[in-house]
């Protein structure tokens, strides 16, 4: 791997130059390997509230829908994990994957506009910016969306374009994907249909055959979750009408422009490598036409790909009242960039490919050098996401259960981030069930399975209304005491209240 990495480097300098397409799947991988080992060097524990192992522990059990979100970020887990072996490296080498298909189908869509050096620099500009990178790495409902919003645009213009029934087929099955991934999408799928209404062409392309095979395909593909999700009187129905209606203007609109503000500035260090890139006289004007793209609107697709969704986000957040998240739109970032490609190049500035892989060497080695120093300044501030010692407590609730019971922990439930910890990081790998409300949050688990086979629940010390309801499953009560240690590093102990459930052949029937 090495060895192709320095050659195909090489050949970029040379007259025998890789092709774009070449040099594509070059930066592709190079993104992969690069924010994998970000990932491994970086942090101790994935992200404190618990998101990627809660999708960890979802995955577990196959379902339509889950309490809090759609299915498919647990889904991709679940199938992830049963072929790579459960590790940092295995999770971040997924929430990488994850970037690099969206890339790919912003390469997609970036050739409908631009020529194919323009449709590179586009796609290195986006795997620079923070949506697709840092925040990326942070793998659940939102980050799902990197990957599948690219490729439903991509293919939606290609349906609108050549209305063939392959298109149809696929623009259906993606644009369902990303409603799968988060409902967030309904804001997507909303501004494709804006574009299409905005051009003639496309507006007497809406009511053919092929639109109509879409939207078959799409309901098609969203019935069952939709069925399930009808059958709930507790799901994500539930859970996304309590970020919505809190009826202060003033602080919605403060939300609204605080999430239009993030999507535009957050990929603004990224267009640095897009600046070093540009060349000819007019490279400045190109640059400022460039930075200025988003705040300046025109008659043009790119325009309104890149920022129709972040207007619907804003009236919807202004007239619902919805808590609306800056980093739900993580997967704005890819359409900026094809934005900002396609106003330079209207401007007149020239294109230096080998300026700009320099360029991007030199960022890929700086960001590989500073992922440790920065796991090192976070360790000095004692930052949770490095000294919890969330690995450290699974294997001994899981020593704890063999030395009692002689077996493998089966099950492990209670306070929810530590309990899907230890399902992750423990070797037994056990199943995750719900302390809280079983047939809602985990409805494959079998409760008369359960009581059989026994488990752990793992609390919190100052998780009072987790222990209140361990203590009607178990009177078995312990505290352990662990510390993590790493890279030189001892950090302080914390302490865990574990209740040990007894397998039903040692306690008889409960």
């Amino acid at each position: 791997m090495a060895t192709f990495l320095r050659t195909a480097v090489r050949d970029l300098g040379r007259e025998r130059r890789l092709s774009i397409t070449a040099q594509l799947v070059l930066l592709l991988l190079g993104h992969v390997l690069l924010w994998s080992w970000v990932g491994v060097s970086s942090r101790s524990n994935f992200d404190v509230p618990g998101d990627m192992v809660e999708a960890y522990a979802w995955g577990q059990g196959w379902a339509w829908g889950y309490y809090k979100h759609p299915p498919l970020s647990a889904w991709v887990t679940g199938l992830w994990f049963a072929v790579v072996p459960e590790s940092h490296l295995g999770y971040s080498l997924l929430a990488a994957v994850n970037g690099a298909v969206g890339l790919a189908g912003l390469a997609v869509l970036a050739r409908r506009f631009l020529p194919p050096p323009w449709v590179l620099l586009a796609v290195a500009v986006a795997s620079l910016a923070p949506g697709l990178t840092t925040l990326a790495m942070r793998f659940n409902a939102n980050a799902i969306l990197v990957s599948t919003w690219p490729w439903a645009t991509a293919l939606f213009l290609r349906l609108m374009e050549r209305g063939r029934r392959r298109d149809a087929l696929l623009c259906g099955a993606v644009c369902a994907l990303a409603m799968l991934g988060k409902y967030f999408s309904a804001v997507l799928l909303f501004s494709l249909l804006a574009s299409a209404l905005w051009w003639p062409a496309w507006r007497r392309r809406l009511a053919g055959g092929p639109v109509l095979l879409a939207v078959a395909v799409f309901a098609l593909c969203l019935a069952p979750h939709a069925l399930w999700l009808l059958a709930q009187t507790e799901g994500p129905l539930q859970y996304a009408r309590q970020a919505g209606g809190h009826g202060d203007a003033g602080a919605a609109l403060l939300r609204a422009l605080h999430f239009a503000l993030a999507q535009i500035v957050f990929p603004l260090l990224a267009l640095v490598v897009f600046r070093l890139a540009l060349t000819g006289p007019l490279r400045h004007r190109a640059f400022f036409a460039a930075m200025s793209a988003p705040l300046r609107p025109r008659h043009e697709l790119p325009w309104l790909l890149a920022l129709l969704p972040v207007a619907t986000t804003m009236a919807v957040t202004v007239i619902t009242g919805a808590r609306t998240a800056w980093v739900w739109g993580l997967a704005i970032a890819a359409g900026l960039a094809l934005l900002a490609a396609c106003r330079a190049r209207e401007a007149g500035a020239g294109l230096d490919l080998r300026r700009l892989w320099r360029v991007l060497l030199a960022v890929w080695l700086a960001v590989a050098l500073l992922a440790p120093l920065w796991w090192q300044a976070r360790a000095a501030l004692r930052s949770p996401a490095v000294t919890e010692p969330r690995e450290e407590l699974a294997q001994a609730v899981a020593d704890t259960w063999r030395r009692e019971f002689g077996r493998a922990l089966p099950w492990v439930g209670g306070t929810r981030v530590l309990a899907a910890s230890v399902a992750f990081y423990a070797a037994e790998h056990p199943g995750y069930w719900s302390l809280w409300n079983r047939s809602v949050e985990t409805p494959w688990v079998d409760d008369e399975r359960l009581q059989a086979e026994g488990g752990a629940i793992v609390c919190e010390r100052d998780d009072a209304g987790c222990e209140a309801l361990a203590e009607s499953w178990s009177a078995d009560r312990r505290v352990l005491r662990v510390a993590k240690q790493a890279r030189g590093h001892r950090f302080d102990a914390r302490d865990y209240v574990v209740y040990l459930v007894a397998p039903g052949d040692e306690t008889g029937e409960r």
